[in-house]
Parts: structure tokens; C-alpha cells; sequence
């Protein structure tokens, strides 16, 4: 008698711990878009006087919160029990939410820069330290973000692959 049963008990917890960390991402990232608000915000209270700059600030903050009601929901995919089947199924739908995010998420996080740039530019008083200072920050998110979404993809793909597999096995 085969006492395999356990182990696919186990597998099927690591794949789950694994999808909870997928999703604890994709809310850190939501958490972050909602910094981002909060910061063209606080730009708002502080730039007050000048409409211009206020009325770009708050392009940015909606161009940011439609990202975050359009790109950044999770309600599809979490689930209060998972099955290998239900799993499967949200991973599945977790791939195409990542997929979409990255395709659309450099253009919102581009905007709202671009938003930024009169009322940061003032603040800096045009001091090139201080450009070259952002320009260094924002490239180094750009970077690890980048690097961000390849772990992801290659995490679901070893998800799919483990899943597959453990399925074809019943």
C-alpha cells in the first residue's frame, strides 16, 4: 500500500503558501499605487495655490486610482477554500491578472510621473543633484520592478508545471 498521500498533502500546501505569497505581492503592489495617491495628495495641499499644478496632480491621482480599480483587483481570484482544481483555476486567472498589469502598468506609473514633474521641479529649484537624484530612484524601481515581474512569471510557471503535473497523477 502506497503512502503517497501525505506528500501530495504537502505539495499541495507549498503550492498554496506559494499562491498566498503571489497574492500578498499583488496587494503590496495595490498598497503602493494608493502610496502614490497619497503622495500627489499631500503635493495637492502643499502646491495649493497654483490650479495648474494642482489640476496635473490630480490627473495623476486618477489616472493612478483607475489603475488600482481597473488592473490592481484581486476579487476574481481569491478564494476562502482551495481545492488542486480551484487552485489550478486561480492561478490561472492570477496569470492573466499579471499579464494585464504588466502591460499597462509602466504607462498609468509614466503619467503620473510626467504629473509630478512641475510641482517636483519647483521643490528641487531645477538643482541637477537633485534631477539626478530622481532620475537614479526612479530607475532603480523601474529595475527591481522589472525584476519583480520575471521572478512572478517564472514562480506561476513552476506553479502550472507542479500543478500539471500533480494532477495527471490522479
Amino acid at each position: 500500500m502506497k503512502n503517497s498521500n501525505p506528500q501530495k498533502q504537502d505539495t499541495f500546501q507549498n503550492q498554496l503558501k506559494t499562491f498566498n505569497k503571489l497574492l500578498t505581492g499583488a496587494k503590496m503592489a495595490k498598497l503602493s499605487s494608493c502610496i502614490l495617491v497619497g503622495i500627489s495628495i499631500g503635493l495637492v495641499i502643499r502646491a495649493r495655490e497654483n490650479n495648474l499644478y494642482v489640476m496635473l496632480l490630480l490627473m495623476g491621482v486618477l489616472a493612478i486610482v483607475f489603475f488600482i480599480d481597473k488592473f490592481l483587483s484581486l476579487k476574481d481570484i481569491k478564494q476562502k477554500s482551495y481545492t488542486q482544481t480551484t487552485l489550478v483555476a486561480s492561478i490561472s486567472k492570477f496569470k492573466t491578472y499579471m499579464s494585464n498589469r504588466k502591460k499597462y502598468e509602466m504607462y498609468f506609473i509614466t503619467f503620473w510621473i510626467l504629473t509630478l514633474i512641475p510641482t517636483v521641479s519647483i521643490h528641487l529649484d531645477s538643482n541637477v543633484f537633485g534631477v539626478l537624484s530622481v532620475l537614479a530612484y526612479l530607475t532603480f524601481v523601474g529595475v527591481f520592478g522589472y525584476l519583480s515581474y520575471k521572478k512572478t512569471e517564472k514562480e506561476i510557471a513552476l506553479l502550472e508545471s507542479t500543478m500539471e503535473y500533480e494532477l495527471q497523477l490522479q
